[in-house]
Parts: C-alpha cells; structure tokens; sequence
C-alpha cells in the first residue's frame, strides 16, 4: 500500500496555496466543523459510534484520513465474556455476566479457570472447555480452546491403542472357522516356536475360512501385523488373505516363503466390520476342493487401533460470577451416558462444524443451576443436519413437561419457544443450515427472536404465568426439555444463557460469533466481511468555542461509514416523512447574528452534496440552518436550501409566519456532485448587503429586512419546525464535508476561503 509523506507523518492537506489553514485564512469562527485539520494542526474532529456493538471512539484528523476511523468501524468486536456495558463514553461498564457460556474456543480472557474433574490422567488446572471419552478404551481428558485445534486434543483420541493381541497359549483365543476349516491352539513346535495357531482345511469343495468376532474397531484405521507359517508339505494351500467380514482387504492375498515364519502387515486400514476373518488360499482362489490335509499356522496377531471418535463427556462452563473474573460459575452441562455423549472427534478427525448431535438420544445438561427469574436471553450459533429440535433450552426439574424457554432450529426457521402455564412460539425466517439465533424472555409480555443477526421478531403475547425464581433450573443443549423425545440433529458450536435482557447488547454478542464462525451477517453490524456501519456522535468544533454538534440518540445521527466503507464526510439520509438524521450545533440564528461582540452580519460555509434519490422533487430541502421551509414559516430562522432535481440554491430568512427573504443562485449545484455554498451578509449605513455563492459563481441580491431571531439550534441537513422538532420531508439526504459559521460578514475572506475548501475537495470553481 503506498503512503505518501503527507499521511505518514500523520497530516492531511489542510493548507492553501500560501499556506495557510482556514482558521488561519477567516479565524475568530463561531464554529467550524469538518473531518480534516482547519486549524493546521491535528485536533480531534470526530466521536464515532460502530453499529456492531455500540461502542464509542473519538479521532483526530489525521487518524480519519490514515483510516483509523474506518478500520475502528470494523475492527473484530471482543469476545462475549470480555463486553461491558455501555456507558455515556461507551462500551466501558460492568462486564456483562453470562450464567453459563459453552464453546469449544476460548469466550474471552475472563473464561473460568477450572479442575479437571473425573480425568483418568491427572492435569493442573486450566481454562478447559471439553472433557473428551475416546472410544477406543474410553479414556477421558480435559481440553483448553487451544488444545482443541492445536492437534492436541487429536493425539489424545488417536494414541495407538492395542485392540488385539492374539494369546494361543491355551487355546484358539475365541477363533472360529466355517467352510470345513479347523482351528486349533496352543500347538508347539512350528518353526521352532510354541503356542500358536494351526488351521487346517477339510475335503469339501468351498471357501475355506477362519475368523474371531468383535476384532475390529469400525470406521477407524489400524496397523495390523501377524506372522504366517505355510509347510512345504502342503499340496494346495500356499498363501493367506486376511480382511473384514464386508470383504475390506486387510492383507492382501500372498503365499509367504514356506517352512519359515514370514510378518505380514498392513498400515492405515479402515474396515467397516468387526469381524477378522483369514482366508486360506489355493493361489488366488479362496474356493476349492481341500484335500483333509493342508494346514497353516499364525501367531503374533495384532491389531493396532489408530484412530478413534471422540465423545463430549462435559462441556465447561466458562462462565464466571463477578466483575473480577476469579470465580467460576460452574454450570458445566454433563453427559454420564457413553451412548448419549455427543460426538467431537469422527474416525481421528476434528469435526469441523462443532459438537455433533445425532438426533436420537445425545444430550448434554447442566442441573440444578440458579438465579434464573422471568427475564432470560440466550444465543446458539448451529449447523442444522435435519429435524428440529432444541439447541439450547431451560427446563423445570419440578415440572419436566410444561416448563420451558428455549431456542429451536426447525426447517427454515429459528424459533423461540416458551411454555409456562401456554405455550407461545415465535419465528424468525432463516435460509441455510448455519444459524445463528437469539431469544429473550421478559416474563408474560415479550418473546423476541433475532436469526443470523438480522430483524428482531417481536411478539407481546402473553404466555401465561412468568416463570419464579429458580423455576427454571436446568440447561439443556441438544434438547428442549426433560421428558421431550426430540433431540437436535446438528452440530452446536456455541450457547450462552443470561439471566438478564441482551437485547441492547445483541449485536455485539453476534458479532464476534458470526466472526468467529464466517457467519454473513447483515451488512451494518457484520465485522467478519468488514461491513459494518459508523455513526457520528459527536462532530467536534474546531474554532475553540466548545460549541460540538451532538446527537447522542443512536437511529438520528448521520452515518460515516456504510457496510464497511467509508463516506468522506458525513451522510444524512431521510425518507423524507418520518425518519433520519437530527443532527445540529449548539448555535441558533440569534446567537449567530446577535453575538455579545456587537458584529453586524453572520457567514454561513457549507460544503457537501445532495441527491435525488429520496427527494425527488422541486421542494426546497436544507442543508444547514434552522428553517422549515413548508407553507407556515418559522418565524426568525435562517438557512441554506438545495432543491435536490435542479440543484436551485438559496438563502431564506423566514421573516414571519408567512413571509421570507430569499437570495436565490443563478448557477445551480449539480445534483450528487460536491461543491461549497457561501453566504454572508452585512448591516451595513446603506442596507443589508447579501452575497450568496455557488461553487464561486456570485449572487447578490437585496433583503429588504432580515429576522434571525429563532431560538432554534441551526441543523445540518436538517430541517427543523417551529416547535423544534424535524421536518423530515425538509431535511436534505446527502453527504456533508464541512461547515463554518461565522458571526460578522466574511465577504472579505471569500475567494480564499473557496480557493482552499475546492483544492481539498477536488471542486472546480467558476
């Protein structure tokens, strides 16, 4: 990426062609608001909020143009058990306390130190978040989030492990035969060697076989290894095939150097049947006629299980209980039942999607947890397999049956499902089989559900009773409740409970799940493809009067970055009847042209654009000031309007409650493209004597009487009525790059201050 000089010494154009800033060209302002340096050093310009998670950051001019500001927007949100509250100066409160939080990665740098409980090896204490059974000798191991994916976790369930090793001491070790073979142990002397095996074929004409049951581990690898004796003295049998009872080869058909022990092996074999069978061979036929006589001898079997499934015996809670993050919560959801423990681990290999659910019987729990009320809120990140069922849910061991709230994944929709004393089920449409949902339950009035981090489904339903304290005192994952038969089929990958109302707190939740898991989110709050949306807070006032144009109100401030890209200024976007920005200074027309400092005058700069494509029409819309602009004015305001189709620019004074003062431009701003509009005024012995100029092109016109007496706060694109409030319909939709207000006229400075403003901005000035 090239970086100029300029940018690497953290500065931005901000001078003319004599080198002066616009503070330096036209100082003592009554505000100047804009995202680059008017000052000529590097103040701070600009308090952002990010739609992601709320949270709040001011920058300097040269950390908007070095994009620090955009990158900020979309930077990767923290992990849910490190989020705070907000607060006034943003996500810097009380961290928010979950009452169990599973996952198979680590939830934050506050996850819950635990004991490895029930280890069949011994370990210190860590940050565990699965307690793994392998299937191979049911050997059961904690796990940190690092240890799952760093292979550890894989070299505990795929550790060599001797699944047979033959013993013919006393007897054929529980080999069979068919196909007129006989086996026979414990025979001596062969080869020089004791204790072995002897197979030897009848006179029937067929497949002669031995086998022993319950040998191979299904759908994992082994190494196999065995030794074959073959007499010279046999006039048919000179080889072996050894394989499964599916007829997966182990070793394949081989007539070993006779008279002589001879190691056949095999590596990395998968059977799909327990049973070990060994074919005597005449050549390549398996099927012939025997002659009562031929024998075979083996020893030394051993088969060498090298993969295993893993199962999930306990998912930790990584909960803790208090802001200082010393104490475990301890709500760890278990599974005794070998058959019912879902699965991590598949024939050696990690399961990519999380913890898998079979639909059938696998479920984990967490009993006897406390603290829950009526208000509780959850989210699952899942991949759905089929079915529907239950991924998270709490339940009432008093009342197994009729007590619940729960998330469920059912075809194409995420459900909140709750039933006290009735039940109530609300839906949220979801496309896909990766889901992540959200619910809450604020007693009787209200079940919400969110789907992929998209549209809150409301409902106010009342679902009966609310729930007591410590009513609900069960967590289920993979299931709705005690006593319900439907399990989900899927795998889960993450579940956090809350004994509280997240719904402020949403976003900043599924962020970093829908990042964490390359979920899409919806564009505006998705951090995980950069797309996330920048609002401005606050627009700092760089003429040193304090006088910082705010909007603390999320849905009214202007937006300055879109799905992840930044806007060169600060977007204002209206539907043009009831919604958009509110966005003004602290300053009214009569403070800007009634100052204490006696000036006879004022100066309105703006520089931005308008587009059409809300406003399609030939109405005056503002771009700053305070006036309304509609058939009953608002008596003593001032402001500059743009007629969005034409690009008509205009000064108003609405003089009375049916009266104006207009200067209209000659020359239009062009619809969508960036240009600056200046007007100034002066009282002077001969009159008002106002200039308005369009991109440098001049008009001057007389005003017969200018009343700037509204004690309204003049609004940037932003019309306002005379009660105060906006006038959507009025308010501009556009992007704006700067404003100046200047109390005194400020014709003087004009051309320089048009000069500066158009070399920054790349406008082209008549």
């Amino acid at each position: 990426m090239h970086i100029s000089l300029d940018s690497a010494l953290g500065r931005q154009r901000r001078l003319n062609s004599v080198g002066e800033s616009v503070l330096q060209i036209a100082p003592n302002a009554a505000a100047a608001y804009s995202l680059r340096s008017l000052t000529g050093g590097d103040p701070k310009v600009v308090r952002v909020r990010r739609a992601s998670d709320n949270h709040e950051q001011d920058f300097t001019a040269s950390g908007v143009s070095s994009g620090a500001l955009t990158s900020f927007v979309n930077a990767q949100v923290v992990a849910p058990l490190d989020i705070q509250a907000l607060s006034a100066t943003g996500r810097d409160g009380d961290f928010l306390i979950a009452k169990a939080a599973y996952s198979l990665r680590s939830l934050g740098t506050r996850q819950a130190t635990l004991a490895a409980t029930g280890d069949t090896v011994a370990r210190a204490d860590g940050k565990f978040v699965a307690q793994v059974r392998r299937s191979s000798d049911d050997a059961v191991k904690s796990f940190t989030a690092d240890e799952v994916t760093d292979g550890t976790l894989l070299a505990f369930t795929n550790a060599d492990y001797a699944k047979y090793t033959s013993d013919f001491s006393s007897g054929d070790d529980s080999w069979g035969s068919f196909d007129d073979v006989t086996e026979t142990g414990n025979i001596d002397g062969i080869g020089g060697l004791d204790n072995n095996l002897r197979l030897a074929i009848g006179s029937a004409t067929s497949g002669h076989r031995a086998f022993r049951s319950s040998t191979l581990p299904v759908g994992q690898k082994i190494n196999f290894s065995a030794r074959v004796f073959v007499p010279s003295t046999n006039s048919d049998v000179d080889g072996i095939l050894i394989r499964d009872a599916n007829g997966t080869v182990i070793v394949a058909t081989t007539a070993p150097t006779q008279d002589e022990w001879v190691t056949v092996t095999a590596n990395d074999v998968t059977p799909i049947n327990a049973q070990l069978r060994v074919n005597l061979q005449k050549g390549a036929a398996s099927s012939f006629t025997g002659n009562g006589s031929d024998e075979v001898y083996l020893r030394e079997i051993t088969v060498t299980q090298v993969t295993s499934d893993g199962f999930v015996k306990t998912w930790y809670d990584q909960s803790v209980t208090n802001q200082a993050g010393d104490t475990a919560t301890g709500n760890h959801a278990v599974q005794a039942t070998a058959a019912e423990q879902p699965k991590i681990v598949n024939a050696g290999a990690l399961l990519a999607d999380g913890i898998e659910f079979d639909g059938s019987d696998d479920t984990l729990n967490a009993s006897s947890v406390s603290g829950f009320g009526s208000t509780i809120s959850m989210f699952e990140a899942s991949v759905r397999d089929g079915g529907g069922a239950a991924v998270v849910s709490m339940g009432s061991s008093a009342s197994t049956s009729n007590t619940n709230f729960g998330l469920v994944e059912a075809g194409s929709n995420t459900q909140a499902s709750v039933r006290n004393t009735t039940s109530r089920t609300v839906n949220a449409s979801v496309s896909g089989s990766t889901r992540l949902g959200f619910a809450v339950t604020t007693g009787q009035t209200s079940t919400k559900v969110g789907a992929l981090g998209g549209t809150l489904v409301e409902t106010t339903d009342d679902y009966g009773d609310d729930f007591t304290s410590g009513e609900l005192d069960t967590i289920f994952l993979g299931k709705l409740r005690s006593g319900s038969g439907t399990t989900f089929n899927g795998h889960i990958r993450e579940a956090l409970v809350y004994g509280s109302d997240q719904t402020d707190n949403r976003t900043a939740i599924e962020a970093n799940i829908g990042e964490a898991y390359n979920i899409d989110l919806p564009a505006g709050v998705d951090p995980g493809f950069d797309q996330v949306d920048g609002f401005v807070e606050t627009w700092y006032d760089q003429s040193g009067n304090s006088k910082d144009a705010i909007q603390t109100t999320a849905n009214l401030q202007p937006a300055i970055v879109v799905a992840g890209v930044f806007q060169n200024g600060l977007k204002f976007d209206s539907d043009g009847s009831s919604s958009g920005p509110d966005f003004r200074t602290p300053i009214s027309s009569a403070q800007l042209s009634n100052d204490p400092a006696g000036h006879n005058g004022f100066a309105l700069v703006w520089v931005g654009n308008v587009n059409e494509v809300q406003h399609a029409d030939t109405q005056n819309h503002s771009v700053l000031g305070n006036i309304k602009g509609v058939a009953t004015f608002s008596t003593g305001t001032i402001g500059l309007t743009v007629i969005p189709t034409t690009g008509t620019t205009k000064f108003i004074n609405e003089t009375g409650g049916s009266t104006t003062e207009i200067v209209q431009d000659t020359n239009a701003l062009t619809p969508g493209d960036f240009g600056v509009v200046f007007f100034s005024f002066e009282n002077a012995e001969a009159g008002l004597d106002p200039l308005l100029s369009v991109d440098g092109s001049t008009t001057i016109s007389a005003l017969s009487s200018l009343n700037s007496s509204s004690s309204n706060n003049i609004g940037i694109m932003t019309a306002i009525t005379g009660g105060n409030s906006v006038q959507y319909s009025r308010s501009a939709d556009g992007i704006c790059k700067e404003v100046l207000l200047y109390t005194g006229d400020q014709k003087s400075k004009r051309v320089a201050l048009e000069t500066n403003i158009a070399a920054e901005y790349g406008i082209t000035l008549s």
